[in-house]
């Protein structure tokens, strides 16, 4: 009986260092950085080059660049600090959520963001939740803001951030949703 064991121990050995090697060429192939997604990917840095707050172009990590819904991504975080620095709430109603935009009071929002200027977004990694219905992204960027409109936690001009947005499919398009994770943000002056 042992040397039956031994005779298939060998080739079971083998078929099964195959499917991991072509296993880990499928995963290559599938994670490896997409020609649709725009730009390149973010390079981290702990500084801001040049002025601040930065470019407002949303950039992507190169982690963040695995994720199917990167694209999807990028667009409505694009569109969401696109609204911020030009203080069009139109554009901002567009692309939160519906029980985001039923607790905003426009005159509310605009009295809150009218210095901003929101720049250097990097989304450094996206996570699907299970049914896939919510994703969490981990976002850093830069804002630059009247003292008097900053968070009373941190009083400045220009702040860094490292905050979690949750966003929610509706309608078969993101939407920024307002979310536990979202209120607990890194910050720290520039």
């Amino acid at each position: 009986m042992g040397s039956v064991a031994s005779r298939w121990l060998v080739p079971a050995v083998v078929v099964i260092t195959g499917a991991a090697v072509a296993a880990g060429m499928v995963g290559r192939a599938v994670y490896s950085r997409p020609a649709e997604a725009q730009g390149s990917p973010a390079v981290p840095s702990s500084s801001v080059a040049g002025p601040v707050p930065g470019t407002s172009e949303v950039r992507l990590s190169p982690d963040s660049f695995t994720h199917p819904d990167r694209t999807s991504v990028q667009r409505v975080l694009q569109s969401y600090f696109d609204s911020i620095n030009t203080l069009d709430f139109a554009a901002w109603r567009s692309v939160v959520s519906a029980r985001r935009v039923s607790s905003t009071v426009e005159s509310a929002w605009i009295a809150a963001y009218e210095t901003t200027r929101d720049g250097s977004v990097v989304v450094q990694r996206v996570e699907s939740d299970v049914v896939g219905r919510r994703l969490r992204v981990l976002i850093s960027f830069v804002s630059t803001q009247d003292v008097s409109k900053a968070p009373p936690a941190l009083p400045e001009p220009c702040i860094r951030w490292r905050v979690v947005y949750v966003l929610v499919w509706e309608g078969g398009e993101l939407k920024v949703d307002e979310a536990p994770e979202n209120r607990n943000p890194q910050m720290e002056k520039c």
